[in-house]
């Protein structure tokens, strides 16, 4: 077992500052290496007035972390959600720090699906006003006269776990499902017997009933705006229990009351409870809508399985073992194949020495990556996500500057921040099985590499800067070029025995009609600066020459 990522001097200090599932609080009273503080109900100032002095925290959608939180979690490494949203994380900023954010993006997904078809029905049904109407009295039967599921057209905006929940639903009912989702295949979709929407305004234009199952971000938000609300289906009905702030609370009050809708449920709210002059909770559209106080996970047996899931990952990752759901973390390493994780090692070296080939020549401002081959390339990712390797590959490029703190959440950051532009690609591999080839360019110059790993596992640079060489990303190398005349290698050997430090490889690159020579030796001992110096001033053939310490590394 790795060490884990909490330190095990004594017991992980777990705070809960939220209700939590039994079987939750069950199983952190269970172990024997955990302490955990249930503190219900603290205010925002006394949480970041004691999160310093927890490992964890295990919350739901109450607790706020921003920014000064998170700072002020100085020995936080895990923030486990009892829930899907994590909005009211920081994320940035946890991934800055290095702290692992989980979510339980499985737990609530039935609960989360019939809760949608819940308020599905009850609003095409007028359920909710015809149980008030009957507790006043009446028996008007007439006029709650509703529409049936059977043969409407229904659009799932959003085809994730719940959203496909529904999806599948729905067609259990006769409706006709049409799916609007930019990351799902037509393929895909055509096999869940769906119909895929390219355009959301059209498929709008012809649906009769709209569900929302979507995150909240800079993208969705208000996605369902006025202009959309207007091209919706005259008497169409939409039904939003996934964020508020998805559909526009004030446009689609508005289509209510203008009879462009029909009706309209939402669990959920912009602002969270609702305040009282909320648009959607106006007395003059209270016959055409439903709505309940975020009640998509609140079943006893989601409460169950979100408690259980995220307390699980939580202490998995602070005891160093395999963990799920890390919604900050690009991927997850125990989930990759032997040669996956060797192909991961290598493209973190082949960052480290693109950084230190291109040193000299200004910091790096774009990176280009091929993947070639069945085991690097795999299934298109959605979002333009990077694959690992890439990350990996960004993560060695910046750790010369920035030092081995630079971490696999942070390097996609860093790189943005400091304005270098990542390509990522894949392709058919022909002379090797895989490929890894990377191409970084600074200021004034550009590095290439190319890599594999071999039947028996071993890391090869095989091509560096057009030159083909072949050699073993390990240990100390000192790498030169030099004019390719006789004697220059002899004079360099010189140097590094008289210095003590002993040649245990050597690689040498030529090209065809070309008079400079690529060398690359694997060395026991220190290359100090001062050693470098000496050979660029004693050996008149010597272009330029560096050192990159691989030492440590995994072979």
């Amino acid at each position: 077992m790795s060490e884990g990522i909490a330190e095990r001097s004594g017991k992980f200090r777990v705070l809960v500052p939220e209700p939590l599932g039994d079987e939750g609080v069950r199983m952190l009273k269970d172990s024997s290496d955990v302490d955990a503080d249930i503190r219900i109900g603290l205010s925002k100032a006394d949480l970041v007035k004691i999160l310093g002095n927890y490992d964890a925290i295990i919350m739901r959608s109450g607790t706020i972390l921003d920014k000064a939180a998170i700072e002020a979690g100085v020995k936080l490494k895990v923030v486990a959600r009892a829930g899907v949203g994590v909005d009211n994380v920081d994320i940035q900023e946890a991934s800055r720090r290095g702290i692992v954010v989980i979510n339980t993006p499985t737990g609530n997904t039935l609960a989360a699906a019939e809760q949608t078809m819940a308020l599905m029905l009850a609003i095409i049904r007028k359920i909710p006003q015809a149980l008030i109407s009957l507790k006043a009295g009446e028996w008007d039967r007439k006029r709650f006269t509703g529409r049936q599921l059977n043969g409407k057209k229904v659009l799932v905006v959003g085809l994730g776990r719940i959203g496909l929940q529904v999806a599948l639903r729905c067609k259990a009912f006769g409706m006709d499902v049409i799916g609007f989702d930019p990351y799902v295949p037509e393929k895909k979709m055509a096999e869940l017997g769906l119909q895929k929407a390219t355009d959301l305004a059209d498929a709008l234009s012809i649906a009769d009933i709209v569900t929302v199952h979507v995150p909240i971000t800079k993208e969705t938000h208000c996605v369902i705006n006025e202009k959309m609300l207007r091209a919706m289906k005259t008497g169409s009905y939409i039904i939003n229990c996934a964020r508020g702030g998805i559909v526009d609370e004030d446009a689609c009050a508005q289509a209510l009351r203008d009879g462009r809708l029909a009706g309209a449920a939402f669990d959920v709210f912009t602002q969270e409870p609702p305040s009282a002059d909320n648009p959607l909770l106006g007395d003059d559209i209270a016959d055409r809508i439903v709505v309940t106080p975020h009640l998509g996970a609140n079943t006893l047996e989601a409460q169950t399985e979100v408690a259980r899931i995220a307390v699980t990952n939580m202490l998995a990752a602070l005891r160093g073992e395999a963990y799920e759901h890390a919604v900050n973390l690009p991927f997850m390493e125990q989930q990759l194949g032997d040669l996956q994780r060797n192909y991961l090692r290598l493209a973190r070296k082949m960052g480290i020495l693109a950084a230190r080939l291109t040193e000299n020549d200004g910091p790096p401002d774009k990176c280009r990556i091929m993947l070639r081959g069945e085991a690097l390339a795999g299934e298109e990712l959605p979002g333009g996500a990077l694959r690992p390797y890439t990350i990996a590959l960004i993560k060695g490029l910046l750790e010369v500057a920035l030092g081995p703190e630079v971490n696999y959440m942070v390097a996609p950051i860093l790189a943005q921040e400091r304005g270098i532009s990542i390509e990522e690609s894949t392709g058919e591999s022909r002379a090797y099985r895989n490929l890894i080839e990377v191409e970084v360019s600074a200021q004034n110059a550009t590095t290439t590499l190319t890599g594999t790993i071999t039947e028996e596992g071993r890391q090869h640079i095989v091509k560096m800067n057009d030159y083909w060489v072949d050699f073993v990303p390990h240990g100390t190398l000192l790498i030169f070029q030099n004019h390719d005349r006789p004697g220059v290698i002899g004079k360099i050997g010189k140097l590094l025995g008289d210095a003590e430090v002993n040649i245990a490889n050597f690689n040498l690159g030529r090209r065809e009609r070309s008079g400079l020579a690529l060398a690359v030796m694997q060395v026991d001992g220190i290359v100090s600066n001062e050693l470098l110096s000496q050979m660029m001033e004693k050996d008149g053939d010597m272009i330029w020459a560096t050192t990159v310490n691989l030492n440590g590394e995994h072979k």
